[in-house]
């Protein structure tokens, strides 16, 4: 990765951290958490031809999933209790900005430049990683193969550490009510493919849970 790409990657990280700060660690989480799961996928699903390159792209974009919700304001972002159906709404639109953010990136670029590629799939994984599998996500309600895998390993990822740890407006579910939870379609339907990787690596997500807390 060019020098500059990285600098620029480590700031936008801080300001997604600093924005939204009851969701601790979360960016580090959803990387450590898709690179377990991203293993597994390019071991076990030869189907979505992931090469090394793809996954690290992949984890890279996983930190950067919410860069859309700098553009939420802090009364909705920070608001202690269920929000209203308009607030949802501004908060779900965060996916479009964050496309739109790594889209501006992308054209100071040429298809060409080193890390192209990367901030191509940083804008994917915005748009996409709340779209569900059985088209009941959003923002634009794709499903099945049509949600990119980028976003599918991602979405999973964020869903369950969202799950598993406390947030202004919600206390932590445990470890195993999260699982019971994903694997049951509680927080929209996965991919069959990826909750078997899911169920796979059960242990190793739990593990980085308690080393990051």
């Amino acid at each position: 990765m060019a020098k500059g790409n990285e600098l620029l990657i480590e700031y936008m990280i801080s300001i997604i951290e600093n924005r939204d700060f009851s969701a601790d660690h979360h960016c580090e989480k959803v990387r450590r958490l898709t690179e377990v799961l991203l293993e597994k996928v390019m071991q076990y699903c030869p189907e979505y031809q992931l090469t090394e390159k793809r996954c690290e792209e992949i984890a890279f974009a996983a930190m950067l999933h919410d860069m859309g919700k700098i553009a939420v304001p802090d009364r909705i972002l920070q608001k202690p209790c269920r929000l209203t159906f308009d607030e949802f709404q501004i908060v779900k639109n965060h996916t479009r900005k964050g496309r739109h953010i790594f889209e501006h990136v992308l054209k100071t670029m040429t298809a060409e430049d080193e890390d192209y590629s990367l901030f191509q799939c940083c804008a994917e994984v915005c748009m996409y990683h709340h779209e569900r599998f059985d088209g009941e996500g959003y923002p634009i309600g794709l499903k099945n193969d049509e949600i990119p895998i980028s976003a599918q390993i991602v979405g999973l990822a964020d869903a369950y550490d969202a799950l598993i740890s406390e947030r202004i407006y919600k206390p932590a579910y445990s470890k195993e009510e999260a699982f019971d939870m994903i694997v049951d379609g509680k927080c929209g339907i996965f991919n069959p493919r990826l909750i078997e990787i899911f169920l796979m690596v059960r242990m190793e997500l739990e593990e980085i849970q308690e080393m990051i807390g």
